[in-house]
């Protein structure tokens, strides 16, 4: 049979059910259950069988799309964070659209412009370090299109936001040095126009004075954490009479980065220098030592963030819950001195 010539009732013989069955589940009926669509849309990918799904959907005011907007692709947590959206989002009939802005704020101005324009039906977005309106969400919110923050969010922009508390996670990983031994605490911050790295700046200054410890200004750095500047801030603190103990990089590449320049150094870690990153990826355990850090619930907080927007596109109401997902400070060598 040439793949011209399939039609509905081809794929319902093939399957043995009705041909409106098979019609109801090309055009997305919730009279049809996941698990049939899902086996007719296969048999009719098998069969070669053509449906415009992007104009079909058009008609239903409906297509089935959601589009993510992350600021990295190739990003550990990133990564985990669309894996945890994709899984509920597959399950419930949709399928995703990635973007990535690489930080910067008028690529994502772009990307939601287009995404608004080609009528997903949500979005799921992580603002970048650079954005400081959110004018720009207000396009989405307009043309009727809801939409979830995570990790980076808008806390005053109304909208549904999935993230952790970025002020605690910071508070535990200076306390855990801070009871090790450790007294010249530094930390490696990125740039303080993102929430996240507010917060962290906000609970460093906060938990040295709870620990009695002095905030010495030449510690508490923020910056764009690229290669350039964690080696320049490296350079100024082990040029300085008095020297870092301790440091708390803002991720883990920075982290990464931190452990092979104090090996350049020849300080050893934890006995010279204690380090922890304030997030996670595979790698940290395959450097001497591993590294100490805070485990971020990615795939969890996708989950969420895609059932957030799921009832939302469900019920037609615009909803503002925050979910403040678990971490897990995972103390490894790198922040225990041998002593």
């Amino acid at each position: 049979m040439a793949k011209s010539s399939i039609t509905i009732n081809d794929i319902a013989r093939e399957l043995k059910v009705a041909p409106s069955t098979v019609s109801r589940a090309l055009n997305n009926s919730n009279k049809i259950s996941n698990t049939t669509k899902r086996k007719i849309i296969e048999k009719a990918e098998e069969l070669g069988y053509n449906l415009n799904m992007v104009a079909a959907s058009l008609s239903r005011s409906q297509t089935n799309t959601i589009g993510v907007v992350i600021p990295y692709l190739h990003n550990y947590f990133y990564s985990q964070v669309v894996n945890g959206i994709e899984e509920f989002a597959y399950s419930k009939g949709y399928r995703i659209l990635i973007a990535q802005t690489r930080d910067s704020f008028a690529k994502e101005t772009e990307i939601l412009r287009t995404m608004s324009s080609t009528r997903v039906d949500g979005v799921i977005a992580c603002l970048s370090t650079a954005t400081q309106s959110t004018e720009h969400l207000l396009k989405l919110t307009k043309n009727n299109i809801p939409l979830v923050l995570f990790d980076r969010v808008s806390f005053d922009f109304p909208c549904q936001k999935v993230t952790i508390d970025n002020y605690n996670a910071m508070q535990q990983s200076v306390t855990h040095l801070a009871r090790s031994g450790y007294q010249s605490i530094a930390h490696l911050g990125g740039p303080t126009t993102c929430n996240i790295y507010t917060e962290h700046s906000n609970a460093f200054r906060d938990t040295l004075k709870k620990e009695n410890l002095s905030l010495i200004p030449q510690f508490h750095l923020s910056s764009d954490l690229t290669e350039e500047d964690i080696s320049e801030a490296m350079k100024i603190w082990f040029s300085l009479k008095t020297k870092p103990d301790a440091i708390i990089t803002a991720n883990s590449t920075a982290g990464l980065l931190v452990s092979k320049l104090a090996k350049e150094l020849k300080l050893s870690i934890p006995d010279d220098l204690a380090l922890i990153s304030l997030t996670s990826e595979p790698a940290l355990h395959f450097v001497d030592p591993q590294i100490t850090s805070i485990e971020l619930p990615g795939s969890e907080m996708g989950k969420t963030s895609m059932e957030f927007l799921f009832n939302e596109i469900k019920n037609g109401k615009q909803n503002e819950n925050t979910s403040i997902k678990p971490f897990q400070l995972i103390i490894r060598n790198s922040s225990f001195k041998n002593n």
